[in-house]
């Protein structure tokens, strides 16, 4: 009688030295486990999709709006369309004038333009087609684990969790509604939450405002970004390795000092503005980028995160290390560090979001040092001529801190849900 061959699964040596492997890679070879496939992470698929889908959608909308614009350049002769007038190079004061006659040679260039908006909205066309079908298929396949026993109750528990999303997510839509506003939309009442006539001329007049400044914007930009990245990177390494001696290491004081940290999450960054600025003061930071980074370096919530994730990690696991001859320092970054990632993640999360959307306003008066978000506050202050921008200037802020949040939302769950947790 012939025998019903087995399907042979070919099972990977790990190219990892960590012990945790080694033993799973064992565990494969006995027979003990199945080899993992790979899982769909439908969450993060889906939000990834949304963004996509809402970005073909954006340029679709904008090859819409400028096709309708080079039509009625070419029927008048003339455009109100900011934007068409600096693809054009205009000057500064046309483009603030609203309108601009265009001649022969400028219609030309506009129909050749005209030319490619129209294959860029075929592109856009496709793309979302495509795309949103193959998203939709990917994301209504069954799935093994139903989170209730009852149709009822899994219709229950998605109705309230679509809900919660749509409540959470219309603050944003909102914001990026109005971006996209022109000036009398924007004032109408009752507001709609999508424009009418959807324009980028809001985006046009900031990057115009921008360029009159005396301080370049790339000036406010590189401010930001060094502030935000030596802030992240200090507060991350000296978090680290305080919660990593008060986490496996006991000394006269150990508890009473943790006791303190927690306390100081108690304190908002308002309370400690002042004592702040004094101590800056003293060290005659005042007006400089450390009067921002050395005080990110001391965040609590960072410290207490890290600790009370590291006391998840065996101890069992230090030890070899130091039977196996590894200083301190070797076991902090070789092992330490590489076991704990969802929690360093977490604490640049949150120290980028905190450095980001800092003006910076009280302790920096220098205007060459100022942050990128001071700089769009004075836009935002310049009354209702300026309320577009305005408007555009609250999607630049808060646009990385959530694409910084969406890559790395996995890793925030794991921390919240594992941190306290002992071996």
């Amino acid at each position: 009688m012939s025998q019903k061959k087995q399907k042979i699964t070919r099972i990977e040596q790990p190219k990892t030295q960590s012990r945790a492997e080694r033993l799973h890679y064992l565990a494969q070879l006995r027979g003990e486990i199945e080899e993992e496939q790979p899982k769909l992470n439908k969450g993060k698929f889906a939000i990834i999709s949304l963004i996509i889908l809402a970005l073909l959608a954006g340029i679709l909308l904008y090859s819409n709006f400028m096709l309708d614009a080079i039509e009625t350049a070419n029927a008048d002769g003339r455009t109100t369309s900011r934007t068409m007038m600096l693809m054009l190079g205009k000057d500064t004061d046309v483009v603030l004038s609203g309108v601009s006659d265009i001649n022969e040679e400028e219609l030309a260039k506009v129909n050749t333009w005209s030319s490619i908006f129209l294959v860029v909205r075929l592109v856009a066309i496709a793309g979302l087609v495509i795309y949103g079908f193959y998203a939709l298929i990917t994301l209504i396949q069954p799935k093994r684990r139903k989170p209730n026993r009852s149709f009822w109750g899994d219709l229950g528990i998605y109705t309230m969790l679509f809900i919660i999303a749509v409540a959470m997510a219309f603050p944003l839509v909102f914001s990026f509604a109005q971006s996209l506003k022109p000036l009398d939309e924007l004032f109408r009442f009752p507001p709609k939450v999508f424009p009418d006539h959807p324009t980028l001329d809001n985006f046009s007049d900031l990057i115009v405002t921008m360029g009159q400044s005396w301080v370049p914007f790339s000036r406010y930009l590189i401010n930001t970004v060094l502030i935000t990245a030596l802030g992240t990177f200090g507060h991350v390494i000296i978090a680290s390795m305080a919660a990593f001696v008060l986490a496996k290491y006991r000394f006269p004081g150990a508890k009473t000092f943790f006791s303190i940290v927690v306390t100081a999450l108690m304190f908002s960054g308002y309370v400690t503005g002042i004592p702040n600025y004094v101590i800056m003061s003293k060290l005659g930071m005042i007006d400089t980028y450390w009067a921002i980074i050395l005080p990110a370096f001391a965040a609590p919530i960072g410290l207490f995160l890290m600790k009370q994730f590291m006391e998840s990690l065996p101890d069992a696991l230090i030890e070899a290390a130091h039977l196996d001859g590894a200083s301190e320092t070797r076991i902090f970054w070789t092992i330490v560090m590489p076991n704990v990632k969802p929690a360093w993640l977490t604490i640049t999360i949150f120290s980028v979001q905190g450095l980001w959307n800092n003006s910076a306003a009280t302790v920096i008066y220098t205007e060459s040092k100022k942050t990128l978000v001071y700089a769009l506050a004075q836009i935002q202050a310049g009354g209702v001529a300026r309320a577009g921008q305005a408007a555009v200037a609250s999607v630049v802020v808060m646009v990385v801190p959530i694409i910084i949040f969406i890559c790395s939302q996995g890793q925030i769950m794991e921390t919240m849900a594992s941190s306290g947790l002992k071996d």
